[in-house]
C-alpha cells in the first residue's frame, strides 16, 4: 500500500504525571505514517487527488498545542483518530517521542497502529423494537471511533425456530443493518456491541430464540485492503439478513459469490415487510 510520512514534527505541550510536568510545556516529537492509495495522484499530478497533508499537519498541531494529557499514549491515540478520519487514509502508524523522559535514556516513545475497517452490523429486536433500535443506533453513533456510513431499511419478520419455521407464540422482529467505518479492532468492536446489548437489557441465555430487546451482530468485517476477515453464517443462510446487506452494498462480492446470489438462494426464507416508521433511523448516516 502507498504511504505518506510526516517526519519529526517537533511540538510542545503539557504532558506527564509529575507536578512540574503539569506546569511546564515539554517537547514531543511526532512521526506519522499514512497508508492510502496514491495511484491517481502519482499518475495525473493533480493535488486534488491526494491527501491534504498540510491541513492534516495543522490539525495535529492545533490538537497537540491545546492538549494537556498525562500520557503520551493518549496523544498518540488522538492523533491516530485525527488521521484515520481523513477519508483517503486506510491505516496509520503514529509514533510519539518524549525526549529525556527516563534517566540515562535519550527518549521514550509510544507507537500505535490503527486500521480503518469496513464493518456491516445487523440489528434486531422484538421487545419494544422501535424504541430499542433507535437507542442502539444512538449508542453506536456516540463513539468517535465509529462512523455510520449507511443504514438499511428495517423489516418486520416473524420469530423463527432453529429450522426456520415461524413461531406463532412469539412477537415479530424488526431487523436491519448498518455499514460503518471504524478503527476499533474486531475484538474491541465486539465488546462495544455486547455493552450496548447489556445497556438495553439484553440477557443472554441458552434459549437462542427467546424475545430480546436488542440483538447486534457483526455480519461482515473487511480490513483496510478490502479483504473479508469475518463473515457471519446468518448472512449466508437468512434472506432478511442478506437482503439488508444487498440494500447497503448491491455490488458486494464475498469470495466468488455476488451478494445477489446469496439473497436469491437462502437456506431460510421468511416473509419481510418494510417498517416505514423506522426510515427515520437514516438520520444517523454520515454521508
Amino acid at each position: 500500500m502507498d504511504r505518506i510520512r510526516i517526519k519529526d514534527l517537533l511540538l510542545r505541550c503539557i504532558v506527564g504525571i509529575n507536578d512540574w510536568e503539569r506546569r511546564e510545556k515539554q517537547d514531543i516529537l511526532i512521526n506519522v505514517e499514512l497508508f492510502l492509495d496514491l495511484k491517481k495522484s502519482s499518475s495525473k499530478d493533480d493535488i486534488s487527488l491526494t491527501l491534504d497533508y498540510k491541513k492534516l499537519k495543522k490539525d495535529i498541531v492545533e490538537y497537540v498545542e491545546k492538549s494537556s494529557p498525562y500520557l503520551i499514549e493518549k496523544i498518540a491515540g488522538d492523533i491516530a483518530l485525527i488521521c484515520i478520519n481523513y477519508e483517503q487514509v486506510k491505516k496509520v502508524i503514529v509514533e510519539v517521542d518524549k525526549p529525556y523522559a527516563l534517566r540515562f535514556a535519550r527518549s521514550v516513545s509510544v507507537v500505535l497502529e490503527r486500521e480503518k475497517s469496513e464493518v456491516y452490523i445487523g440489528l434486531g429486536s422484538n421487545i419494544e423494537p422501535e424504541k430499542n433500535l433507535e437507542k442502539a443506533m444512538e449508542l453506536l453513533s456516540s463513539f468517535k471511533e465509529i462512523k455510520i456510513k449507511k443504514v438499511s431499511s428495517f423489516y418486520i419478520t416473524p420469530s423463527i425456530n432453529e429450522r426456520g419455521e415461524k413461531r406463532q407464540d412469539l412477537p415479530c422482529f424488526l431487523n436491519g443493518a448498518v455499514k460503518v467505518q471504524t478503527y476499533f479492532t474486531f475484538e474491541e468492536m465486539s465488546e462495544v456491541l455486547k455493552d450496548i446489548e447489556v445497556k438495553l437489557g439484553r440477557i443472554r441465555s441458552d434459549k437462542n430464540f427467546d424475545p430480546r430487546p436488542i440483538d447486534i451482530d457483526i455480519l461482515i468485517w473487511k480490513n483496510s485492503e478490502g479483504d473479508v476477515k469475518f463473515l457471519h453464517k446468518d448472512l449466508l443462510e437468512r434472506n432478511f439478513v442478506s437482503s439488508c446487506i444487498f440494500e447497503l452494498e448491491p455490488n458486494l462480492l464475498l469470495g466468488e459469490k455476488h451478494i445477489l446470489e446469496i439473497v436469491e438462494n437462502p437456506k431460510i426464507k421468511v416473509e419481510m415487510k418494510k417498517a416505514e416508521k423506522l426510515s427515520a433511523l437514516k438520520r444517523f448516516e454520515s454521508e
